[in-house]
């Protein structure tokens, strides 16, 4: 890695032009920055932690810009190191000149995340406070943001919950092997329903887990039905804007298409499937199988059929592939016969792609089934280590209860007992290289 005492810059707003763009300096070096490229009245090394107009120098002593710029005194900055922060224009040129000025009086460009990554190492920052800016970073919804905020608090509780329990049921388990004759001897099935108080706790911590990945990669809802029965409408009508070919023929679209789209702050997952009918070109028959197989994959189906004719044999057969898949059934094509229908045992919306009718209706019915989904009491955002030692603590409570119904007590207790040194580990690393490498790598330049 590199050196860490070397000073270090790096811009903190997005690197394009703009109203107004910023750059850090964390290091031993700030304050000559400041001395060479900054000039003001007031002066600022004499005034840390406030903001104070001036004028940017390039290293030739040069005046490139208006500007504000602040001082941050070690160790009450950021990264608890001497830090200066300069707020310019939004110019490629007046960064540009500030980059190679700052370059010229020996300061590199920061890595990924560095800035952070110093804070933690300088004791600002710890691992559960930058794994939970790690996952406001990476948020892409409000409601995705609002649960990584409140995600590591929640993780560090369950963690705790499960760790006390498993540390009660071993000294229990501890005093019936270690005090025979104190202890009154309990059957195997007392012992079982223990071991499995346990299990439903780590369970439960992996089953939150899991609807953290779905919010983050999406709830996928699938767009299907036989040929030309509206689905590349739809699919262009809920995203507002012409992403599939849509045309009167049958069969136009030949592959799955996918779209992600935020409703209501969650992340929705759109795929427009090729349309199933028995008789089809090769090319064709291939998007059918992989439409058959993305729908069965999805969280949601929208099935959807021609309005003026209902659920037909050819609908039945295409039903019959999804089994007990939660469906949503549309009726299209309102537009063309006006009335409202019924179809025998189905609860459908009926909708038409051109006039626009019903797509409120469905949309409020797909959110309805996505946030039974997105329970935020029922989410958590676990990083990849916490995820593989809860998946081996629930391998490690299989292993106990295998032994514990083979009549081996001891080697069940001990079996828990590691359980326990994993969960230890959680917020443990071997090395600053494995905690950059794993927290901080994926921040930006200037976090």
């Amino acid at each position: 890695m590199d050196d860490f005492s070397s000073t270090i810059y790096g811009e903190m707003t997005f690197p394009a032009k703009s109203a107004l763009r910023a750059v850090r300096v964390s290091g031993a070096l700030s304050k000559n920055a400041l001395s060479k490229l900054f000039k003001a009245n007031m002066v600022i090394l004499e005034n840390p932690g406030r903001l104070i107009n001036g004028i940017l120098l390039d290293s030739r002593r040069r005046e490139i810009d208006f500007i504000m710029a602040v001082y941050f005194k070690a160790p009450k900055s950021y990264t608890g190191e001497d830090v200066a922060e300069f707020f310019c224009h939004g110019s490629t040129g007046v960064i540009s000149s500030l980059s190679k000025s700052l370059e010229n009086l020996g300061i590199r460009r920061a890595k990924n995340g560095e800035f952070s990554f110093r804070a933690y190492i300088n004791g600002k920052m710890g691992i559960k406070e930058a794994s939970k800016i790690k996952r406001i970073m990476d948020s892409e919804t409000p409601y995705e943001a609002q649960l990584s905020f409140l995600s590591e608090d929640k993780i560090e509780k369950e963690i705790f919950n499960l760790k006390d329990e498993i540390t009660k049921v071993v000294a229990l388990w501890e005093g019936r092997l270690d005090f025979v004759e104190d202890v009154p001897k309990e059957n195997k099935s007392v012992w079982i329903k223990e071991l499995k108080r346990i299990k439903a706790k780590a369970e439960n911590l992996q089953e939150m887990a899991k609807r953290g990945e779905k919010l983050k990669s999406g709830f996928k809802v699938a767009l299907f039905g036989r040929t030309n029965s509206g689905k590349s409408s739809l699919f262009n009508n809920l995203l507002g804007k012409e992403r599939a070919i849509v045309t009167p023929h049958p069969g136009t679209t030949r592959d799955v298409l996918e779209e992600k789209l935020e409703i209501d702050g969650l992340p929705i997952l759109f795929y427009d499937t090729a349309g199933a009918r028995k008789k089809s070109l090769k090319i064709e028959k291939k998007g059918i199988e992989r439409a058959i197989e993305v729908a069965k994959k999805c969280d949601l189906v929208l099935f959807l059929f021609d309005g003026r004719y209902g659920i037909i044999g050819k609908d039945k057969e295409l039903l019959k592939m999804f089994g007990a898949k939660r469906i949503i059934f549309v009726a299209t094509k309102k537009d063309l016969y006006g009335e409202k229908r019924s179809y025998p045992k189905k609860e459908f919306i009926e909708i038409s792609n051109k006039t626009y009718y019903g797509m409120d209706l469905l949309t409020k019915k797909i959110m309805k089934v996505a946030k039974m989904d997105f329970d935020k009491k029922g989410i958590m955002f676990i990083d990849g280590k916490t995820k593989e030692i809860v998946d081996e603590i629930l391998k490690i409570i299989k292993e106990s209860g295998d032994f514990l119904r083979k009549g081996n007590e001891v080697a069940s207790t001990d079996l828990l007992k590691r359980c326990l040194f994993y969960l230890d580990n959680i917020y443990k690393s071997d090395s600053l290289e494995e905690v950059y490498d794993t927290i901080f790598k994926d921040f930006c330049i200037g976090k």
